[in-house]
Formats: C-alpha cells, sequence, structure tokens
C-alpha cells in the first residue's frame, strides 16, 4: 500500500512539472513572438505616425487609449483607434521630457500561465514578461495660458527620434518657468459666495522628481477636483480666465519625498520597488492667508503602474479639501477687514 502511495505521488508531480514546462514553453514563445513584433516597432520612421499609448494630458482624450501620434502642418496630433482626434499646436510646446516605463505584458493569459507554473517559477517568468517602453512628456500652453503635461507611451526607441522632430518643427525646450501671468487684475467682487481653484504647478522641492510624475500629479488634481464639484470653477496655472475671478483660492503642491520604483521589482520580489510620494500641500488666498495645510503620500507597493502614485495622492488632495471647512468668500473678507481695522488701530 505504501509502495502504490509512493508510486501515485511520483506519478502527480512528474504530470504538474510536465503541465509546468509546457505552460513556461507556451508563454516564452509568446514572448518571444512579441519581441520581434516590437523590434519591428523600434524602425518606425518618424515621419510616419507612430502607434502610442495616451496616458493623460490631452484634453478630450480619454486616458490610457491607443492611437496614432503625428506631426501635421505644425501641429501634434493624435488620433485615436477609432476615430477620435486632437492636437496642440507645436510653438505652444514649452518642453519635452523622455523616460523609459516598463510594463506587464500578456493580461489574464499571462497570469494565469504564471500560476500553471510550479515551485515560485511563476516569479522568472514575472522577470520576462515585462517590456521596456520609451515615455515621451510634453509641457505646452493653451491659448489663454493654461499649463498641460501631456504623456505618451510609445515603443522602444522611438521617444528621441519623436523629441528630435519635434523641435525640428519649432517645440520650445527650456527650464521649467513660472507662466503664470499678472495681467488684467482681478475684478473682485462680494457677490461670490462659492469659491473657485487655481491650481498651480507642482514644486519638486528638495527631491529629484521625475517630470512624468510632476506632469501625473497635475492633470489628475485637475480630473478629481474637477469631479468633487466643490468649487465654482477649476482653473489650469497661468490660465489668464482666472484673472477675471472673484474670490480664487491656489493649491500649491511641493513634494517632500519621491522614490520612482519598479513594476517589475514588485511583480518579481512583492517586497522590493514600490513606488512612493509624499507632499505638502497649501490651499492660499491670493494674497497669501493660508486656509489649509496637509501632508499627503500616494503609494504603489505590490499591483499596479508606477504613476498609480500620483493618481492616489490626487484623490487623497481632494478628499482632504472635501473634509476642510473653508470660510465664505464674504466671511473671510469680513475677517480680512476686521483684522485689517485692529491693525490701523494700533
Amino acid at each position: 500500500m505504501n509502495s502504490l502511495s509512493k508510486s501515485s505521488a511520483a506519478k502527480n508531480r512528474s504530470s504538474l512539472l510536465l503541465r509546468g514546462t509546457l505552460a513556461l514553453l507556451i508563454l516564452l514563445g509568446w514572448l518571444s513572438i512579441n519581441a520581434h513584433g516590437q523590434m519591428q516597432a523600434e524602425n518606425t520612421v518618424t515621419s510616419r505616425p507612430m502607434h502610442v499609448t495616451h496616458i493623460l494630458g490631452f484634453e478630450d482624450v480619454r486616458r490610457n487609449v491607443g492611437g496614432e501620434l503625428s506631426i501635421e502642418n505644425d501641429c501634434l496630433s493624435f488620433e485615436r483607434d477609432g476615430g477620435q482626434s486632437a492636437q496642440v499646436t507645436i510653438g505652444s510646446i514649452q518642453n519635452i521630457s523622455l523616460g523609459e516605463q516598463d510594463k506587464q505584458i500578456g493580461g489574464v493569459p499571462l497570469t494565469l500561465g504564471k500560476a500553471a507554473v510550479p515551485f515560485g517559477g511563476g516569479r522568472a517568468v514575472s522577470l520576462f514578461s515585462h517590456k521596456k517602453y520609451d515615455s515621451i512628456a510634453i509641457e505646452y500652453v493653451d491659448n489663454t495660458g493654461g499649463f498641460h503635461g501631456a504623456i505618451f507611451r510609445l515603443a522602444k526607441g522611438q521617444g528621441e527620434s519623436l523629441k528630435t522632430a519635434l523641435i525640428a518643427h519649432g517645440a520650445h525646450i527650456a527650464s521649467s518657468a513660472d507662466l503664470t501671468s499678472s495681467e488684467n487684475a482681478p475684478n473682485e467682487s462680494a457677490e461670490a459666495q462659492t469659491w473657485s481653484l487655481q491650481i498651480e504647478r507642482v514644486d519638486p522641492g528638495a527631491t529629484t522628481l521625475d517630470p512624468f510624475f510632476s506632469y501625473a500629479i497635475y492633470e489628475n488634481l485637475l480630473r478629481d477636483l474637477n469631479k468633487s464639484r466643490q468649487f465654482k470653477d477649476v482653473f489650469r496655472s497661468g490660465d489668464r480666465n482666472a484673472n477675471h475671478v472673484s474670490q480664487v483660492l491656489v493649491l500649491k503642491t511641493v513634494v517632500d519625498k519621491y522614490s520612482r520604483g519598479s513594476e517589475t521589482q514588485r511583480a518579481v520580489t512583492t517586497v522590493t520597488g514600490a513606488t512612493k510620494l509624499k507632499v505638502h500641500i497649501q490651499l492660499v488666498t491670493r494674497n497669501g492667508h493660508v486656509l489649509l495645510e496637509r501632508t499627503l503620500e500616494g503609494n504603489v507597493r505590490f499591483i499596479g503602474d508606477n504613476l498609480g502614485a500620483t493618481s492616489k495622492v490626487a484623490n487623497n488632495t481632494a478628499k482632504a479639501l472635501k473634509r476642510a471647512e473653508l470660510p465664505t468668500p464674504a466671511t473671510l473678507m469680513a475677517q480680512e477687514a476686521r483684522a485689517q481695522g485692529v491693525k490701523g488701530t494700533l
């Protein structure tokens, strides 16, 4: 009886190893085909449209959608798979940053395949199932001076050629500058009882914050604070329209700590490669009166894209502002008037 049990166990181990080996071979074959496709993409000529993924930043275009990016008549145009399109003039581009990211490929089939590989072999599959991409971040301003940060993911090797092409067509490359316009002072009125909000560009502080994270925090703040409906209007940094609106608060964000992390490390080790962000926010009036200060975090420790940390920071910021008991514009103006009166009697 004992001999039969041992024989049965040996057969089961052999069957498990056979199935795991077969799953691994299928996965490696699939990855080889995918890598060949990537090599072909690397040879794409810059003058032709590039297939990219729009991560965020182009207005009226959904996030994380594929499409064709091209230069047409001094405009950078993105046409989504299926027809939706958007463009910005190349002359409005203020800065361009290049980066590289790793992304797990294969989706559900890969996840199931990893589970079928015995004795921890799924970690080895995780290591080989992450594909390298180029990323390009484009800083531009709209017709009213509002600041935008757009991010695209491209095939490996295409980022530098796209940047060169954009510069050749008139894109500007400069260090970040304060684009806020001081012209057209606002027409102050006590009638409005609801605050509007202007979101300033993210200050990296003493960190080496990647521009991709800076733009993503900023764009996610705009998205989440618009969704919250807490404010009458939400303006971009530098938007001249804000100069004509009374009762505007300003949101300032300074990064205290930053660790870029690695999606591959998280998938392989599960204990290293975390992406970490800690920011300090201030909500102030135009004359510098601080209404709110908070320190917030956004981390990706296990599964998820590195930029997911920026979404968490933005979401936590929107929640903090929503919970805050802000004075109405009229109440604050009355408080400031009383303070000025007391100061004048001293």
